[in-house]
């Protein structure tokens, strides 16, 4: 049965012996680096974001709306982890990256690539109706400890284009999902879709199941969105965490208010899986 729990649990910690064979996994749209937002800015905020990754010991992470500036920070400030990942303008370092970051001192990366949600997934465009260039950061990843091979892909869906998304979705389940039947796969990030939308659908409908749905204890909001605006109830859940082959036992969304403001204009979400 799952439980639920307010907010004010989400500081609960693991017990060591469970915390051993532990997989915690993060999605985070952090902002882009924008002066024009105020007292939400990225300089007010990166920091705090560092630190919450610190806190949270978290071991793989995929984020959205990441710019090469911010990626220079994070590296960084994140000295234990390894980060891949491309601008989404010119496969290089223009524009958003949707960087997967992983801890070096458990995983060993595989390899690692990306692609875009368009025709011409293999160099930059935009697909379909979408507004914007599209891109899907992917990492095959093994368990230092365990041995055991893991699949990420990190997604960041367009706000737009009603088709683009509901293509993308068929996309990621031609080219990657259905062709790991037995290793570990996740599949994260900002999808702009509500779950009943026919694109989350498709992703579920492939094999991956959604972790706010069958982790047996869930911490915090339903709504993953906030759009800065602190104190008011958000019930929009857009960013997810799927995946196959692993079991779901916590998931977490933390709105913690810091400085007047959270840490960005999504919530992160944290799923600890065993």
């Amino acid at each position: 049965m799952k439980i639920k729990f307010t907010i004010l649990l989400l500081c609960i910690i693991s017990v060591p012996a469970m915390a051993q064979d532990m997989l915690k996994v993060c999605t985070f749209n952090i902002r882009f680096a924008n002066p024009a937002d105020g007292i939400h800015q990225w300089e007010n905020r990166k920091e705090h974001v560092v630190n919450f990754i610190k806190a949270e010991a978290i071991d793989i992470i995929g984020m959205q709306e990441v710019l090469h500036s911010q990626i220079t920070y994070l590296n960084e400030h994140l000295p234990n982890y390894t980060q891949v990942g491309v601008g989404r303008e010119d496969g290089k370092q223009k524009g958003e990256y949707v960087p997967i970051y992983f801890n070096s001192e458990k995983f060993e990366l595989l390899d690692s690539g990306n692609f875009w949600l368009s025709t011409t997934p293999d160099k930059p465009s935009v697909g379909w109706d979408a507004a914007l260039p599209r891109i899907v950061t992917y990492a095959v990843l093994k368990n230092i400890k365990t041995q055991e091979k893991i699949h990420v892909l990190n997604a960041h869906y367009d706000h737009v284009g009603k088709i683009a998304r509901e293509n993308s979705s068929k996309l990621l389940s031609e080219r990657l999902l259905g062709n790991y039947p037995n290793d570990q796969l996740i599949l994260l990030g900002d999808f702009n879709l509500e779950p009943e939308e026919e694109a989350i659908q498709l992703i579920t409908s492939s094999g991956l199941k959604d972790s706010y749905l069958t982790s047996e204890i869930t911490f915090g909001s339903e709504g993953t969105f906030n759009g800065f605006e602190v104190g008011k109830v958000h019930g929009k859940r857009i960013d997810y965490i799927f995946y196959k082959n692993l079991k779901a036992k916590v998931y977490k969304v933390n709105s913690s208010v810091i400085d007047q403001t959270y840490l960005s204009d999504h919530f992160p979400v944290v799923v600890e899986f065993r």
